[in-house]
């Protein structure tokens, strides 16, 4: 898909495509007299002449890179506008991923697969529905979260043929999104994180703080001092450090809001994850968890 329209010759679009020409060709001189040298070097044949020359040739292509960073970033804010809302909190934060995305396309970009643009598409496309993702639907892995477009439209079209009222048929609208039943619960029904400060109970009750939730198998007032100390801890060092992925995890893991603690494969079920993949997120907020929390004990 060639996104770029084509024009007359003085038309802008013609002129980025002319340009990102003359720029790539620089760029693949440049990439291929980078390579051979860099052989010489691990070969033992790099005089200091060459040497030089090689570290002219790095600096003069992270040079070209920012040009040809500089020249399509229209393309960025193009795609960025495309996949996200302009009014969106995290807008930055998506700019920022699709210079990302834009990075990898320029690494990667192949002339002769057509125009740099219809190759930039995927991969600004890829970074910035990520970062998407992460602001906004953090419970979803990127699978799912890439499918949320058609399961919606799917739920819409169910809901107008059977009225606003109908209880959704998950397999029916499994069926029109083309997606698996499970995708289309995790999606309709994707699990949320409340605040671990939220009250507990009905609307209107005191905000209970969440250490006190927990079961106190103390048997010593010493003994609950250490607890509160090191809850505290955990509380202002070390949950901050998490995103809400892994404080997700945890919290179902380890019954952090009081409700009773779930397997890594029940986790995964509602994540869309494998165990493993649970387990692995679980060791990665240990691991944050770990040091700021032992600095502040």
């Amino acid at each position: 898909m060639d996104i770029a329209q084509p024009t007359g010759d003085g038309h802008p679009a013609t002129q980025l495509h002319s340009r990102n020409d003359e720029l790539f060709a620089r760029r693949k001189e440049l990439s291929d007299r980078i390579a051979e040298l860099r052989a010489k070097a691990e070969a033992g044949d790099l005089d200091e002449v060459s040497e030089a020359a090689l570290r002219r040739d790095e600096r003069e292509l992270d040079d070209l890179t920012s040009e040809i960073m500089a020249a399509n970033y229209g393309l960025v804010r193009r795609y960025v506008a495309m996949f996200t809302s302009r009014s969106s909190q995290h807008s930055e934060d998506f700019q920022s991923a699709g210079k990302v995305g834009l990075l990898w396309a320029i690494a990667s970009y192949d002339p002769a697969r057509g125009s740099f643009a219809s190759w930039a598409f995927k991969p600004i496309q890829r970074e910035v529905l990520r970062a998407v993702r992460d602001a906004d639907h953090p419970n979803l892995n990127l699978s799912d979260f890439e499918k949320r477009p058609a399961i919606l439209a799917a739920e819409r079209a169910f809901l107008e043929d059977h009225g606003a009222d109908a209880v959704c048929d998950h397999a029916e609208i499994a069926r029109r999104a083309g997606v698996t039943e499970a995708q289309v619960h995790r999606v309709l029904d994707a699990p949320r994180l409340e605040s671990l400060q939220a009250p507990i109970g009905g609307q209107g009750e005191d905000t209970i703080p969440w250490e006190d939730r927990l079961p106190d198998p103390s048997s010593s007032i010493e003994d609950q001092v250490q607890l509160r100390f090191h809850l505290r801890a955990l509380i202002n060092h070390g949950l901050p450090n998490l995103n809400t992925r892994e404080l997700y995890v945890l919290t179902r893991r380890f019954g952090l809001d009081g409700e009773e603690e779930q397997p890594l494969r029940v986790i995964g079920e509602q994540l869309g994850l494998s165990r493993e993949g649970v387990r692995q997120i679980q060791q990665k907020a240990l691991a944050k968890l770990n040091e700021p929390i032992a600095d502040a004990v």
